[in-house]
């Protein structure tokens, strides 16, 4: 770095270049993101931009690059992930929200009853249960988390967010609400094979955990079990909905082959993501 104080248009040309460098798809973008993330000034004005970054903020400018260029996802880098309407605390032992996820609570939206009962089976960082309590006030909402790691987030995030009415449960799908009974669960559990490891981005495949991420039988093993065992925690007429990848569907209609309905619905690409069922 240069010993003149660099303004943030030249850094965003010099992080750009590196970016560009180590092979990344949308250097410009990385680039803009986080030094917007460290100045204040919008993304957008980044590449313009006369203003010359204090030294904490250059510091803490050059760490960032440092840890992506290494591949570590920038949500972990940051501290935070946008999901829908929240701001979620996310790091080192629970999933980054993804987009696809978004379009799922937009399912369960549509199918919870007006003061229905909802549960979320693997919550990780609490993503859905969070936003559905945070958009449907008059909802209960409970989920459950086996790994104590994402679980912490979820609790953290419940404590932000101010959401103390969701009930969170350590454990295994739905066995820490033995006995009771639900209008809609939903979950995004592992559902690739841990034999696409190696085809997984570096950001993804050696920095979230393998327990979210990953599942046996072809990451099939926690989607199949959620289909056979959300019965014994449904309501008459109750709703599962499962995110799963794009070529389980077929495999997971023949699981449930005894609902009274099965369906599966695509993503904003156009590939087969969401599992739906009635009991």
């Amino acid at each position: 770095m240069s010993s003149t104080p660099p303004s943030l248009a030249s850094l965003y040309r010099e992080y750009t270049g590196f970016f560009r460098e180590h092979g990344f798809d949308s250097p410009e973008v990385e680039a803009a993101y986080l030094l917007s993330d460290v100045s204040g000034v919008s993304h957008t004005l980044i590449p313009f931009s006369d203003s010359i970054p204090d030294t904490d903020a250059l510091r803490c400018a050059e760490e960032r690059l440092r840890r992506r260029l290494a591949g570590e996802p920038y949500q972990y880098i940051c501290g935070w992930a946008a999901f829908r309407e929240l701001r979620l605390s996310v790091g080192p032992g629970c999933l980054i929200p993804r987009p696809e996820t978004e379009l799922l609570v937009d399912r369960i939206l549509s199918v919870l009853p007006r003061g229905g009962r909802f549960c979320e089976w693997g919550t990780g960082s609490g993503a859905i249960a969070l936003s559905l309590a945070f958009e449907r006030p008059d909802a209960d909402v409970s989920a459950s988390e086996l790994s104590p790691d994402a679980f912490a987030w979820a609790e953290k995030n419940r404590t932000d967010l101010q959401l103390s009415r969701v009930r969170l449960r350590q454990g295994d799908l739905g066995s820490p609400f033995k006995d009771e009974r639900f209008d809609v669960i939903a979950a995004n559990l592992p559902y690739i094979s841990p034999d696409e490891k190696a085809s997984l981005p570096v950001n993804v495949r050696d920095w979230e955990p393998p327990e979210a991420l990953f599942a046996d039988r072809n990451g099939l093993a926690l989607l199949d079990r959620a289909i056979r065992e959300a019965p014994d925690y449904l309501n008459p007429r109750g709703w599962l909905l499962l995110e799963i990848g794009e070529t389980q569907g077929p495999h997971l209609l023949e699981t449930a082959k005894r609902w009274s309905h099965a369906e599966i619905a695509k993503d904003q690409y156009g590939a087969d993501r969401f599992f739906i069922g009635t009991v």
